[in-house]
């Protein structure tokens, strides 16, 4: 996910039609974007009012109650993607560093992706978990709200205009490593070697409508997906992803994520502050 630009449609959305919004997103599907921080969650009603070119929340409103696929494109208009692969390089050889002290001797990994985006954190993991030999025992749960995000991911692609960015970003991270050897060329993108997915689960899911169980994960990654969310729905994902940790387990966020408040020192270990790297105690 991503911070979206301001775009001005010059329609003015008001806090009361922000919400009716939101009810009616809930009433009609279930699907709960009330903790949605308010100026974030206005700007993406702003893109979507241009798209579809709505002249007012009504007509927003009332497509959101009469078209029941609607829901589908709303909700990918939401989700915004920011994701790079090795997005961060100096994060990712300490990520490798502390997986080689953790996990090289056990026998199963199981790996959550909370809120993959369009999977280039779950590539850039296929990549760390090949260089250590992890491929075959590491599981990974990817979830996204986005069906579109979610296809993107599962598919493997990359457009080949990021093709010189995510070079730059792997040979900062290793400087012996070769992007061919885990993608394969078309003709207008690259596309991961479908064997570094076999072990990777998509589902589409709202991190605040379900549960993830107890002591399920080893690794949680919820990297800036929480910066959109308010403080009550913070703490409510935080509960479950601290439940669905095992003891011992890592939980990662992103360095634009203001989480301290919600990760008490009695229930994680700042592992490593700089890069944004907790353990559950």
């Amino acid at each position: 996910m991503s911070i979206d630009p301001i775009i001005s449609t010059g329609v003015e959305i008001s806090d009361a039609e922000m919400r009716s919004i939101q009810d009616a997103i809930m009433k009609r599907y279930g699907i709960d974007f009330f903790n949605y921080e308010s100026k974030s969650f206005k700007r993406r009603l702003q893109r979507i009012y241009r798209k579809f070119n709505f002249k007012s929340s009504f007509d927003l409103w009332s497509r959101t109650l009469k078209d029941k696929d609607f829901v589908h494109d709303f909700i990918n208009e939401v989700s915004v993607g920011l994701t790079s692969l090795f997005r961060d390089p100096e994060y990712w050889k300490t990520f490798k560093s502390v997986c080689e002290e953790h996990f090289s001797n056990q026998y199963r990994v199981n790996v959550w992706h909370a809120g993959c985006s369009s999977g280039e954190e779950i590539f850039t993991t296929a990549i760390v978990w090949d260089e250590l030999g992890f491929r075959d025992k590491v599981r990974s749960l990817a979830t996204d709200i986005s069906s579109n995000a979610l296809e993107k991911a599962q598919s493997g692609r990359i457009i080949k205009p990021k093709l010189s960015e995510y070079e730059r970003n792997l040979k900062l991270y290793n400087s012996k490593a070769d992007l061919y050897r885990y993608f394969k060329e078309d003709e207008n993108e690259i596309i991961l070697k479908p064997y570094f997915l076999d072990k990777v689960k998509f589902k589409n899911s709202n991190l605040i409508m379900e549960d993830y169980g107890v002591d399920q994960y080893d690794i949680i990654f919820c990297r800036n997906v929480l910066i959109y969310f308010d403080g009550p729905a913070k703490e409510k994902v935080m509960e479950k992803i601290y439940k669905a940790l095992k003891p011992g387990g890592f939980f990662i966020i992103g360095f634009l994520d203001s989480m301290l408040n919600y990760l008490p020192e009695e229930r994680f270990e700042y592992y490593d502050l700089r890069q944004r790297i907790f353990r559950k105690l």
